[in-house]
């Protein structure tokens, strides 16, 4: 054992002085140079950090435990997102293997062979132990710049994941909120068919008698075929609800129907669409844009090919490798037996002279891929601020939309309460009562109508904001480089 570390001593002191001669980390090509600059405060923490209780705080303000338990069922079962997952611990794994080409690399070999190898000899066993150590310098940082370039993917995997998760989240919402509003028209067209019916019944006994013309009477069943239809319609929408939030969920719909079930119905409309929660805000911090997820995704696959690109050019300079060997053989001929150590210290250092100008087009090719993730990631990032006003305005523009609906609703139902006390008084006739209650109802599904609107604008903020925010996170995130 001491013969075999005094050989290995040479090897040790060579790969001890390569490691202390390799070059620096990396740094982002001159050619990268013109990529845009990253906004003050970038490297944002994400929103809930991959926490289930920390995603659904925006949902809470729902006030519907539903909607939170349809949430955590599609994070634990959904194929899009264990599909996210699955991608991750590839890009993982992908980071320790290039991380494992750093260092030295020691295999075991034993080999056996027996055999006659000559007519005047006679037959002979050898046998040989050895150990095989090999390590390739990086004398340029060529390694390290392909172990930064699948760290970076790694994170980016990463982001994407949590994208999958916040855009799930939103599905979900989206899908859940447009079941409820479906099923509270269907109410009010069920209640509106009964109205409309008594209309069309007073309708055909007044054109009997002589007292409405014949087209009177048809408009008036029209307008009962049409609140039929407009019944039928949101019967529809709601399976269609309930289908998406099976495939959302992984579950059968039958598995979810009786989850999803909208209360019974009744004389008056009760059934609602979940209301969202305010959000004043009138403008959001430049820094918080850059909790989008996909936007840390661009990012940080722009810097992935920054690395890759650096690996290419470091493939142009020399490569230098140690290897040694060390081990025991014996050799068995007739009655005789020879046993032994061998060794070796194999240094190489090899220079690329000639090759048709394939390093140089590898190093272009790097460059151009690297070209296209800046260019991605400047896109995006614009795509980001277009989707996070729209979502604003969208919110901001629901919200006026229902202060308004909400009076003019108001007014309505106090009409109909009205109506039906003049009705009951004798001074109102029955078909007046109804084509009042008839306005309250329409009014009632456009204020409907308004809710969802304003509900799906909220989740469009959350989507387009990577997860949710609120004015208490509004204090800058400190940066990291």
């Amino acid at each position: 054992m001491r013969q075999a570390t005094l050989l290995l001593l040479p090897l040790l002191a060579s790969l001890q002085l390569a490691g202390c001669s390799s070059a620096p980390e990396r740094q982002i090509p001159p050619s990268v140079a013109s990529t845009p600059a990253l906004p003050q405060g970038w490297l944002a923490p994400l929103p809930h950090q991959g926490s289930s209780a920390g995603l659904s705080q925006w949902w809470q303000q729902f006030q519907d435990p539903l909607l939170l338990q349809l949430i955590e069922r599609a994070q634990a079962a959904s194929p899009t997102l264990q599909a996210a997952v699955a991608r991750l611990d590839e890009a993982r794994a992908v980071t320790r293997q290039a991380a494992a080409r750093l260092g030295p690399s020691l295999d075991a070999q034993l080999q056996s062979q027996r055999g006659r190898f000559s007519l005047n000899q006679p037959t002979s066993t050898q046998s040989t132990a050895q150990l095989n150590a090999g390590w390739e310098i990086d004398l340029f940082g060529a390694a390290r710049a392909d172990r930064a370039a699948a760290r970076q993917q790694a994170e980016a995997a990463g982001s994407q994941w949590h994208a999958a998760r916040v855009s799930l989240a939103a599905d979900v919402a989206s899908a859940y909120l447009s079941l409820r509003h479906a099923q509270a028209q269907e109410e009010i067209a069920e209640i509106d068919i009964r109205a409309a019916l008594a209309l069309a019944q007073w309708g055909e006994q007044q054109r009997r008698a002589g007292l409405i013309s014949l087209s009177d009477a048809a408009l008036l069943n029209t307008q009962l075929a049409a609140v039929r239809a407009f019944g039928a319609e949101q019967r529809a929408q709601a399976q269609i609800a309930v289908l998406s939030l099976a495939q959302l969920c992984a579950q059968t719909p039958s598995e979810l129907a009786p989850l999803l079930a909208a209360p019974p119905l009744a004389e008056r409309p009760h059934r609602a669409v979940p209301k969202a929660p305010p959000f004043a805000v009138q403008a959001l911090p430049p820094e918080v844009l850059a909790q989008r997820p996909d936007l840390v995704a661009a990012h940080q696959q722009w810097l992935a090919a920054a690395s890759s690109e650096q690996a290419a050019r470091m493939q142009e300079r020399p490569q230098l490798s140690l290897g040694a060997l060390l081990g025991r053989q014996s050799l068995r001929l007739g009655g005789t037996e020879t046993r032994g150590t061998i060794w070796q210290l194999a240094p190489s250092l090899s220079l690329p002279l000639l090759n048709g100008g394939n390093l140089a087009a590898q190093t272009s090719a790097a460059t151009a891929r690297t070209a296209q993730a800046a260019a991605a990631f400047e896109q995006r990032w614009r795509e980001v601020l277009t989707e996070v006003e729209t979502a604003l305005q969208r919110l901001q523009a629901a919200d006026q939309r229902r202060t308004e609906m909400d009076r003019a609703a108001q007014d309505w139902q106090r009409i109909a309460l009205d109506a039906e006390r003049l009705a009951a008084a004798g001074v109102q006739s029955g078909p007046q009562r109804v084509n009042t209650q008839r306005n309250a109802l329409a009014a009632l599904s456009v204020l409907l109508a308004v809710h969802q609107e304003q509900a799906q604008a909220w989740v469009s903020l959350y989507r387009s904001l990577g997860g949710g925010w609120t004015p208490a996170d509004s204090t800058p995130p400190s940066t990291t480089s």
